[in-house]
């Protein structure tokens, strides 16, 4: 028996659309991040011949549905890894362990990776910082607006 809450009728059929690329909306606690991670689990499960953290992401809004997602997807892992043998074993025993590095993550973590990688072509720095607390932004934009009318005030001079 799964530890995992059961699928509604709706829930289900996402999940099983494993070849349609899907949006998924709704409301706050409607069970979205659930259905993320069933559907992320079986695309996963589904391509047995692949890396599947090559292949596919998930992304969500929060850290905190990050987390519970990547949870989820291990939880149902580690399930299958009970009931399996042979070479499925190995297999399952793989992923759970490579799922920490899995492309699991907010949409700013997977942009910042991103940006990371291509720093260079970007032309950034690639030890840049995402900026998430909104009273250092708040600081900051308005340091860095009086420091532009200071330096174009100068530049009149």
């Amino acid at each position: 028996m799964s530890s995992l809450p059961e699928l509604t009728g709706d829930q289900r059929a996402v999940v099983e659309r494993l070849n349609d690329s899907l949006a998924v909306t709704s409301g706050a606690g409607c069970g979205k991040t659930l259905v993320l991670a069933s559907r992320l689990t079986e695309l996963i499960l589904a391509s047995p011949d692949v890396n599947p953290f090559d292949h596919f992401m998930a992304l969500t809004f929060t850290e905190k549905a990050a987390s519970e997602m990547s949870a989820r997807v291990r939880r149902v892992l580690l399930e299958r890894l009970k009931a399996s043998r042979g070479a499925d074993r190995q297999k399952l025993a793989q992923w759970v362990m490579e799922l920490p590095a899995a492309h699991i993550s907010t949409i700013h973590s997977f942009c910042s990776w991103l940006l990371r990688k291509h720093a260079i072509e970007a032309g950034i720095d690639p030890a840049f910082e995402v900026l998430a607390d909104d009273l250092l932004k708040d600081s900051l934009q308005t340091q860095a607006a009086q420091e532009a009318v200071l330096a174009a005030l100068q530049e009149q001079r």
